[in-house]
């Protein structure tokens, strides 16, 4: 009898092990995952300005702003005189990476509303390795130190 309850321990301690570490989707990245990341297509981070305004619709257009890190590694921040992109250091990309992957897998922003009426919305969207699009947020952001943190690195890159 006590060595069943010995194995029942042993095989239930198993089974808790597992399931902690299934739940743990994407770990964070790290400098050596850098070139498989970089190995992926597309966007990896999508984040969208759009003002909240009374306006024309050519003006909302104009007014939208898109910046994007791709998963190659470059930043891409238009600006009306340069539509160049450029490639960002490993360690904001993986900053910018991991921000990504624990704010989906935590549905971290859920919860956050600021109360806000005019100015500009911000959408941030996570494309995964899959192809996947995940919101991170969508709405103001004038107050989250973290956000605000992510759109400073990637808008740090717009050539003038």
């Amino acid at each position: 009898m006590k060595n069943a309850a010995k194995l029942i321990c042993a095989v239930m301690t198993l089974v808790l092990v597992f399931g902690m570490t299934a739940c743990f989707k994407h770990p964070a990245a790290t400098k050596s995952d850098i070139k498989e990341l970089k190995k992926n297509n597309g966007d990896m981070l999508v984040i969208i300005s759009y003002p909240q305004e009374a306006m024309t619709e050519e003006q909302f257009e104009a007014g939208t702003l898109r910046m994007s890190v791709s998963y190659s590694g470059y930043a891409y921040n238009p600006n009306p005189f340069n539509n160049s992109k450029v490639r960002i250091p490993d360690d904001e990309y993986l900053k910018i990476y991991n921000f990504c992957v624990e704010s989906t897998n935590k549905n971290k922003f859920a919860e956050y509303k600021e109360d806000v009426c005019d100015g500009n919305t911000f959408s941030f969207t996570f494309i995964d390795t899959e192809g996947n699009a995940h919101v991170i947020y969508s709405g103001y952001c004038y107050d989250n130190k973290e956000l605000l943190d992510i759109m400073g690195m990637i808008s740090k890159y717009s050539i003038d």
